[in-house]
């Protein structure tokens, strides 16, 4: 950070402020020390942070230093001094604040403190998206001039990378509570498909041969019949295991990659509730890390899946090469959706299919990209990067 004026004791200041900061993890703390820096390095009466509010279409006042707090919100397409460098980008600095047609009195006239002078700046974040503004306000003696204002866009700036640090910490609990959702709701289908096939086979065939071993001393022709009985029940519940072990993962993936692992599933799900899936273009000779195709083959299961809980006519699996990446494409016949809205409220729709194919792509790395169109069925496609010190030709 430049050295804003030849002062070694503001620039010690600034220093000791970011190396401060760098150890302080909680958002209002580091917005209260930036404040506070503000109207000690600029000797100013009173400096406040205005947060962007996106969703609200406001700017809202996260902290402020030297005067009571109290919470201000305004309108971001208003007349405000902090709406309009909200907007713009650029400082504005009044040396006379009622003096000014700019200003807007109100809030002085409810808190009975008097405004003289202005410095207002963005606080940007590192990608230069608007995050908030810092407002400074009355200079303790006389007017603010160039150099106070490269300070505040200094202190802005710390101010903008403290919000973006704690925006990516928001996003990232929200991500693993979105990972940790999917977990559990896995763990609560493997749990549910278990109990419906294996624990409830496994019962009913010792139910079975307690029957079988009373019949035999004095029917054994009925005891057999309740043994043949109880065979096809063993082979039904070895049969539900194999499918679960398929889901969880499939041999087939391990041997032959996602191509066989395509024509595999495919067959395994042709003819479900009526629907006819089948294999399209299975070319897919690179093989890829392990857990990148276990991703990659979630996606394809859980989208396929979909389509048929969505009432496909027919879906068709996809595994090929293209330009150095792995495609992985299910197209379907359904109904289709619209994909802006429900992209947009995933989270809060409960549309677990969507989130786990969306955190599956993201986990490995994958370009996902869903084309939909209501009425007109829907095509999930995944490209997944080939590591050249990483993929191996079969």
């Amino acid at each position: 950070m430049p050295a804003v004026r030849n002062d070694a004791d503001v620039l010690r200041a600034l220093l000791t402020l970011q190396r401060d900061l760098a150890l302080e993890v909680h958002l209002d703390r580091i917005l209260e020390r930036v404040a506070a820096a503000a109207c000690d390095l600029i000797r100013a009466e009173r400096a406040t942070i205005y947060v962007v509010d996106g969703d609200r279409g406001e700017l809202w006042s996260r902290v402020m230093s030297g005067g009571e707090m109290s919470e201000i919100r305004l309108p971001l397409d208003g007349r405000s001094l902090a709406a309009t460098v909200a907007r713009t980008g650029q400082t504005i600095v009044i040396d006379d604040a009622y003096g000014d047609e700019r200003f807007n009195p109100e809030v002085d006239a409810r808190s009975g403190y008097r405004t003289r002078t202005l410095l207002v700046a963005a606080v940007d974040d590192r990608e230069g998206n608007r995050a908030g503004v810092l407002q400074v306000v009355n200079k303790r003696d006389g007017q603010f001039a160039d150099a106070d204002g490269e300070l505040a866009a200094s202190l802005a700036y710390t101010a903008g990378i403290a919000l973006e640090h704690a925006r990516l910490h928001g996003e990232l609990r929200e991500e693993r509570l979105r990972v940790v959702r999917i977990a559990e709701e896995t763990r609560h289908r493997l749990a549910r498909d278990l109990h419906d096939t294996i624990a409830q086979t496994l019962a009913n065939g010792a139910v079975s041969v307690e029957v079988a071993a009373r019949r035999a001393p004095q029917d054994m022709p009925a005891a057999l019949v309740e043994l043949d009985a109880l065979r096809a029940k063993l082979l039904a519940a070895h049969r539900g295991l194999r499918d679960i072990l398929f889901n969880l993962r499939p041999v087939v993936l391990e041997n032959g990659g996602l191509a066989e692992a395509a024509k595999a599933l495919a067959h395994r799900l042709d003819g479900t509730s009526g629907v006819r899936v089948e294999p399209g273009r299975t070319e897919a000779l690179t093989r890829l890390r392990p857990e990148v195709e276990a991703g990659a083959f979630q996606i394809m299961q859980e989208a396929t899946n979909n389509a048929i809980k969505h009432g496909a006519k027919r879906v068709t699996l996809h595994a090929y090469e293209k330009d150095g990446e792995t495609i992985v494409r299910v197209e379907d016949d359904g109904a289709g959706f619209d994909v802006a809205s429900v992209v947009q409220h995933y989270a809060q729709s409960g549309s677990l299919g969507l989130l786990q194919i969306r955190e599956s792509a993201r986990m490995i790395g994958a370009q996902l990209m869903l084309e939909s169109t209501p009425g007109r069925g829907t095509r999930v496609i995944v490209g997944i990067p080939h590591v050249p010190d990483e993929a191996a030709t079969a």
